[in-house]
């Protein structure tokens, strides 16, 4: 009649115990057994515990004002006081102190007893943006409050160490991608859009002839309003829905082929996968390490999340967040892997299950799905010029 299952901890098991008692009692039934106990003894199948190992965060910095303008900006002499050009503004410090509130309380079991500089390895591409959004994060995530790391009672804030990721260029990449847009079937999709391309040309007095160009101006307009600026009158026709489709394109095109995620999403992949293995092996260093956490820009999320073949089309939002979490089951000692993408920090983390696995996916068979993308020679090689 009924089929009850909890996870392996004294808590659950005595919370489905008593509430199986309270839903049904024996008495004045044929399974009353004893007059003086009004209970009856039900089957609950006990499911493995599963242990965390440590998490890998990947998030693009936060809001921004805007980095790039165009000819006939009304705006183009704007200061964006007091950001200036390109930098990340108020509501967006308070946006992301709230995610590292937030992976603080999901991963509250991975920083106990109290943030120590072996505990958690936060890393950044080099620009201030990036740099200041891993701050905020780690700020929200690892307040010193009531720890023996607290050291100034007058603000709930420690120093944390963010190691620098200088961008490194990719000629292969470049070429790789100019042969994307070459395609027959890339070329109808960008012919099919020839008429937006001259429009807004002529209306911004930019060059428009690639769906990284709309992207462009797409974020400039994005930013703008997003600083509380008016955006002009020609805009209603075309932002965002008009330009919406190649937009969003050209996050595809970036990763169009494997190669170029290999070139691009493949490096990332083979690190966390790398240290993955390391936890699993007990060769990882420090020993203590249970969190990883990465800063970058919108194309890094898409790159990644392209070469797992996960990206649906869409807009990376500012603070889209990817969380990679090892775990190992209690009973069989096997270790899979769960991975979230949150593309607006309003709503819930999505579960995102690779294709040709489950969602809890055994971290072997992860990496025998992604070998495809995993670079077999070092950056600088698969870079060269073909």
């Amino acid at each position: 009649l009924i089929y009850a299952q909890s996870s392996a901890s004294p808590r659950t098991l005595m919370s489905m115990a008593t509430v199986l008692a309270g839903m049904l009692p024996p008495v004045n039934t044929p399974m009353e057994w004893n007059f003086k106990l009004n209970w009856q003894p039900i089957p609950i199948v006990s499911m493995p515990e599963e242990i965390d190992i440590f998490s890998f965060q990947l998030f693009r910095h936060g809001p921004r004002t805007p980095v790039d303008t165009y000819p006939n900006d009304p705006y183009i002499n704007e200061t964006f006081f007091p950001y200036g050009w390109g930098h990340l503004t108020n509501d967006a410090k308070k946006e992301l102190f709230k995610i590292g509130n937030a992976l603080a309380k999901r991963y509250q079991q991975l920083l106990k007893p109290h943030y120590k500089p072996d505990l958690i390895y936060a890393q950044s591409s080099a620009s201030p943006r990036t740099l200041m959004s891993m701050a905020t994060v780690l700020a929200g995530m690892l307040p010193p409050v009531n720890t023996p790391m607290e050291w100034n009672f007058k603000l709930n804030w420690q120093p944390i160490p963010i190691w620098l990721r200088m961008k490194v260029p990719c000629p292969r990449y470049d070429q790789a991608l100019n042969e994307v847009l070459q395609l027959p079937q890339v070329k109808l999709e960008i012919d099919d859009h020839k008429s937006l391309f001259q429009e807004l040309s002529k209306i911004t007095g930019l060059n428009i002839t690639t769906a990284a160009d709309i992207t462009s101006l797409y974020i400039t307009l994005l930013a703008e309003q997003s600083y509380g600026l008016d955006l002009p009158s020609w805009t209603e026709d075309y932002y965002p829905d008009r330009m919406q489709f190649m937009a969003k394109q050209s996050y595809i095109y970036n990763g169009y082929t494997t190669e170029m995620q290999r070139l691009k999403g493949g490096p990332f992949l083979q690190k966390i996968f790398g240290q993955m293995l390391a936890k699993e092996n007990g060769t990882l260093l420090p020993e203590e390490r249970t969190m990883f956490v990465y800063c970058a820009h919108d194309w890094t999320i898409t790159n990644v999340l392209l070469a797992l073949k996960v990206w649906q089309r869409q807009m990376p939002r500012f603070s889209a967040l990817i969380a990679f979490e090892l775990h190992q089951n209690s009973e069989t000692n096997e270790y899979y892997v769960e991975i979230y993408f949150q593309n607006d920090p309003q709503l819930e983390p999505q579960p995102l299950t690779i294709p040709g696995c489950s969602f809890q996916c055994p971290l072997h068979k992860l990496l025998e799905l992604t070998e495809d993308v995993m670079p077999s020679s070092s950056y600088e090689e698969m870079c060269k010029l073909k």
